[in-house]
Order: C-alpha cells, then sequence, then structure tokens
C-alpha cells in the first residue's frame, strides 16, 4: 500500500511540475487572440539552432561547398526532427512553412483554439506574433537626367578604383553579393550583364519568376555593390537578390524564407536546390526597433556558411541609443557620412541596448547615385544608411575577390582595423566618448577605407 501512495505522489507531483502551454505564447499575442483576432504566427522549437550550428563549426570544414551542403543537410535534419509533432498538428492547414534556416514555422491566421493546440507540443519553446521590419526609407531623391562618365563620389572616397589597381584589375570578380530589399531590375543596363542568373532570385512574397523591382530600393542598393557605369564598389562581382520586403514593409516570413533562400538557393520556382551558389556577402538595409533578436538565427547559419553580414545602422540619428534592430546584433552595421566626411544628420547612432559600440563603420550615403527601377537608364541619387551599407559590402566582396573564405571575422578586421579617421567632427558625445576618439558610437571606427583594408589583406596573404 505504501508503495502504490510513493507512485501516487510521484506521479501527482509530475503533473503539476508540467509547465503550462500557455507560457509559451508571448502576451501580446495572447491580448490579440482574447480579442478574437486571427494572426500569423511564428512558432519557435526548443534549441532553435544552436547546438547544430555550434557542431558544424567545429568541424573547420576548409572546402566551402563541402560546408555549405553540410550545414544545409545538418539544419534540415534538426528541423524534421524538432517540428515533426507540430507540423503533423498542422498538416491539414494550409499558409504553413517550416524554416531551417532557424527551426521555426510559420502559420497564417491563426486563431486561439489553434494556438493553444501548437503550445501543447513539448518541442515547442515559444510562440509569437510574426514581426515586421521595415526599409531604411532614404531621403533627399534627386533624378539624375546624364549619368556622367566617371565613377560615383562614394567610389572615389572609399578608394575603390586604387584597391582594384592593387589587386591587378580585379574587382569583384568570382564574388556572388547579394541584397535582401524590394528586388532589383534585372534589364537595367548597370545590373543585366552581371546577374546570377540560376540560383540568383527568390521571391517569397509573389513567387516571380524573374528579377523585379516595384520599389527602386533594391535596385539603387544592389547598384552600389555591384552596378557598372561607375555605381559600384565591385562591379566584376556576380549579384543575387531576394524580395525581402514586398513594399516598405518588410515581413518576419519573407525575410527568414530570404535568410533561407541564400543559405542554400533554390531555381526561383524551388524545383532545384544548389547550395554551392550561395553568396558571400548579404547586403540588408532594412530593420526596425532596439534589441530585436529574432534574425539572429539567420545570421548565425550565414556566418557558419562563410556569408559576411551587414546592415544598415538606421535612420533615426541625430540622437544617441538610436542604432536599429538587426544592426544592433553581432553583424556589420554601417553608419552614413556626407562627401565631406561628416557624419550624416540621420544617421542612426550607438550604443545598443546592452551598451555595445555600433555602428562598426561608416561609408558615403548622403546623396548617392545609383540605378533606379523606372527604366532601364534611369539614376536617382538618395540618402540614407540604406546607401551607405552597400559601399561597406562592395568592399568586402573585393576582400573576398581573392579568398572566397573570408570568414566573417576576418572580413570585419580588414573594414574595421582599417578606417579613415581624419573625418569632420562635430564634438557629438555618446557614452562619454567625443566623435573624434576612436572607435565611437557616431563613425564607429571611422569611415571605410577599401584601398587599405585590400593593402592590409595583401600584406596577410605575403605573411
Amino acid at each position: 500500500m505504501l508503495r502504490i501512495s510513493s507512485c501516487l505522489l510521484v506521479a501527482v507531483a509530475c503533473v503539476l511540475a508540467a509547465p503550462d502551454p500557455s507560457t509559451k505564447i508571448s502576451s501580446d499575442l495572447q491580448a490579440r487572440l482574447k480579442a478574437g483576432e486571427k494572426v500569423n504566427i511564428i512558432v519557435s522549437m526548443v534549441g532553435g539552432t544552436a547546438s547544430t550550428l555550434q557542431q558544424i563549426n567545429s568541424q573547420r570544414i576548409d572546402n566551402r561547398n563541402i560546408l555549405l551542403n553540410e550545414l544545409h543537410d545538418a539544419l534540415v535534419a534538426n528541423a524534421e526532427r524538432s517540428q515533426r509533432g507540430v507540423l503533423k498538428r498542422l498538416s491539414s492547414r494550409s499558409g504553413v512553412k517550416s524554416f531551417w534556416i532557424s527551426n521555426q514555422i510559420f502559420v497564417k491566421d491563426a486563431d486561439s483554439e489553434l494556438v493553444k493546440l501548437i503550445a501543447e507540443d513539448d518541442q515547442v519553446d515559444s510562440i509569437n506574433e510574426e514581426a515586421v521590419a521595415h526599409l531604411d526609407e532614404p531621403f533627399d531623391m534627386k533624378v539624375v537626367e546624364t549619368l556622367a562618365d566617371e565613377h560615383q563620389w562614394g567610389v572615389v572616397k572609399i578608394q575603390a578604383p586604387e584597391a582594384w589597381a592593387e589587386m591587378g584589375a580585379l574587382n569583384g570578380n568570382g564574388v556572388i553579393i547579394a541584397t535582401v530589399d524590394t528586388g532589383v531590375r534585372v534589364t537595367h543596363e548597370a545590373l543585366r550583364d552581371n546577374f546570377l542568373g540560376d540560383y540568383g532570385w527568390f521571391d517569397p512574397s509573389t513567387g516571380l519568376p524573374a528579377p523585379t523591382d516595384n520599389n527602386g530600393h533594391g535596385t539603387h542598393t544592389t547598384g552600389t555593390i555591384a552596378g557598372g557605369k561607375g555605381i559600384g564598389v565591385a562591379p566584376g562581382a556576380k549579384w543575387a537578390a531576394c524580395r525581402g520586403c514586398a513594399s516598405s514593409a518588410c515581413w518576419q516570413s519573407d525575410l527568414l524564407a530570404c535568410g533561407e533562400f541564400f543559405a542554400c538557393p533554390t531555381l526561383a520556382d524551388g524545383t532545384s536546390r544548389d547550395c554551392t551558389k550561395a553568396p558571400n556577402v548579404v547586403s540588408n538595409s532594412w530593420g526596425g526597433g532596439r534589441g530585436n533578436t529574432w534574425y539572429n538565427d539567420v545570421i548565425a547559419a550565414w556566418k557558419a556558411a562563410k556569408i559576411v553580414p551587414l546592415f544598415s545602422n538606421g535612420n533615426s540619428g541625430p540622437n544617441c541609443n538610436t542604432a536599429n534592430s538587426p544592426a544592433d546584433q553581432d553583424v556589420i552595421a554601417v553608419g552614413s557620412t556626407t562627401i565631406e566626411d561628416a557624419i550624416s544628420t540621420f544617421s542612426s547612432v550607438g550604443p545598443t541596448t546592452d551598451g555595445r559600440m555600433k555602428p562598426e563603420v561608416s561609408a558615403p550615403g548622403s546623396n548617392v547615385i545609383s540605378a533606379y527601377y523606372t527604366s532601364d537608364t534611369a539614376y536617382v541619387s538618395l540618402s540614407g544608411t540604406s546607401m551607405a551599407c552597400p559601399h561597406a559590402a562592395g568592399t568586402i566582396a573585393l576582400l573576398q575577390t581573392r579568398n572566397k573564405n573570408l570568414s566573417y571575422a576576418q572580413a570585419k578586421q580588414f573594414l574595421q582595423g582599417h578606417t579613415d579617421t581624419n573625418l569632420q567632427f562635430t564634438g557629438r558625445v555618446c557614452e562619454n566618448i567625443g566623435d573624434n576618439v576612436f572607435p565611437n558610437h557616431v563613425f564607429g571606427s571611422g569611415r571605410i577605407n577599401a584601398l587599405k583594408s585590400v593593402r592590409a589583406q595583401t600584406l596577410a596573404m605575403q605573411g
């Protein structure tokens, strides 16, 4: 009898210790569900991807093509194991998308009953409303009637042509650059000759089979990285693009889809996959809020794949504590400078919510001329950290020209450790650090200089 009572006590204790599934549901989501709304949700699984990425990183695989395939297979297997139960519960529903890149599931128009059902699965860690980011909207658009036959001022300022000469006339050759943005006008005269082609385009929101841009932002940023006609920092590179921002709004599910696509690209219709077509660097000119971590799993996977992530720091300046997410995470965040080497007034400023230095670097971002979406010969001048980030991404592409296996840490060091610091200062102080003391929360480590970065790489290669 005593033995039976002990067993009963153990069983009762186990029941009492079982977690309440409702604690997995965010308070904001609970409030909307209680009001009877149907909500797009993101379901995050226990453990995420951390242990899988740690295992891949510990193997130190030198051959990048092998690395990319091993990474994809490991993340897919991880997601299949942990998501199996939830996907079975959702098998009869449409509007469900599994993401192996972050070990998460997107569910469209979920109601209270469905969310509670999902929360009962012991592999579910949390359920949140789908987040939305926004383009770092540029300022001061001016139409360029006639494009001058010369390199644009930002390309000249960072000494990109001299960097090309340093590498024996190489300027991005063999590198694939990518943008998560509004798309690209693939027929534009400055971009039509170096589109990657197959495995170089994905549109998660509308599924269009070829690159298009109904906004212009993505055409402009891609042009600054790899465009011809004097607008690009690395015109020898191939470009790929994913429409993570179908409008000025960028939904989390689309951004996750783009993150996954670049880690192991598919054809536009999803019928074939080739991880070896993954880009070397991804430029992101979108964000919003501060201290948001929901894109960190994608960022970590990109780094494991030797894809260097850069983000514009945001256009919420000039005050301190305005650096946006995901730029305020462990990425290369880029602020904006003027032709006079002053910080652009709109450029967001650090520190992060937990006190870290941001941005890492600054780059030309005011009155930058690049390609536009309105015709195959259209050019406009725009201002924003959206325009600055592509200059830094192009510089990373130049560094990758001679080393396709360049790690995130190496790229960051070559970029951040070899900047120009003879700049125009305004006396701004954030966290007791003036803008003339480097690094600082205004300029970061300084304004990028492609020639200095490439020369530092040359010395490292010789050593």
